[in-house]
């Protein structure tokens, strides 16, 4: 199968996870240890991510020219930091986000899904495994975040139209696919420093947004959930990497 096919399967696929919100029309709340152990997990697997397949993969992509994979990850950290000024935080997971309007949630996650989408294009574009490993680091931090969106959404909009919004935010993720494809020659002379680029947006979610979280919410007596999901989603990719490298 085309990497472009295989990268719009996966974009489908984690735009589909806005439709989490289905689960809250047959239950009205969401336990918040169930939150916080996603949370864990996203940061586990994007960690994970970072310094187990994209890094490694940028060196292997980068031949002699080395000076951008240094400034590729720190340039794209000081572009979420002001993202997420601009925007007044929407990868928040609390009640904070809640002050946030309605409309600012969706333009938020549909600049966010299109990144996603720029970012999944390119993995496949590197390699299929890649792929696939960031395909499950970007669905891993998606859940959460899609669960306080289509919780906030559903304060302005009945809970049908807060789920079919939330989907179409969630579809721009195919727009960041179509558009990394479409300058495919560009990405691929740049692969080395989009592959750690992405690699320094995974660690600001992971370092600025869910880590810091985890801390914030801590419980003692629910204290595995804070360590066990994070542990389990770095050996998640891990054991990803291995399985393709023994194949």
């Amino acid at each position: 199968m085309p990497p472009l096919f295989q990268a719009l399967l996966a974009a489908l696929a984690v735009s589909a996870i806005a439709l989490v919100g289905i689960v809250f029309l047959f239950q009205r709340r969401w336990s918040h240890r169930s939150e916080m152990a996603l949370v864990s997990f996203a940061a586990g697997v994007l960690l994970g991510s970072a310094f187990l397949e994209l890094f490694p993969e940028a060196l292997a992509h980068a031949g002699t020219d080395v000076d951008g994979l240094f400034l590729a990850p720190l340039a794209a950290m000081i572009a979420f930091f002001f993202l997420e000024r601009f925007l007044h935080g929407f990868h928040g997971h609390d009640g904070e986000h809640a002050r946030t309007p309605s409309t600012l949630i969706l333009v938020g996650d549909g600049l966010h899904n299109f990144v996603d989408g720029i970012v999944i294009g390119a993995s496949f574009l590197a390699s299929p495994s890649l792929g696939i490993a960031t395909t499950l680091a970007v669905a891993a931090h998606e859940v959460p975040q899609e669960i306080a969106d289509y919780a906030i959404l559903a304060r302005g909009f009945t809970p049908r139209r807060a789920l079919l919004l939330n989907f179409a935010s969630g579809l721009t993720a195919l727009l960041g696919v179509l558009a990394c494809f479409f300058l495919e020659d560009f990405v691929r002379a740049h692969l080395a420093t989009c592959l750690t680029a992405t690699a320094g947006m995974f660690i600001y979610i992971a370092g600025a947004d869910l880590i810091p979280e985890l801390h914030h919410h801590h419980d003692e007596r629910g204290s595995w959930l804070h360590t066990a999901p994070f542990v389990l989603g770095i050996a998640a990719v891990a054991a990803l990497s291995l399985a393709f490298e023994a194949h």
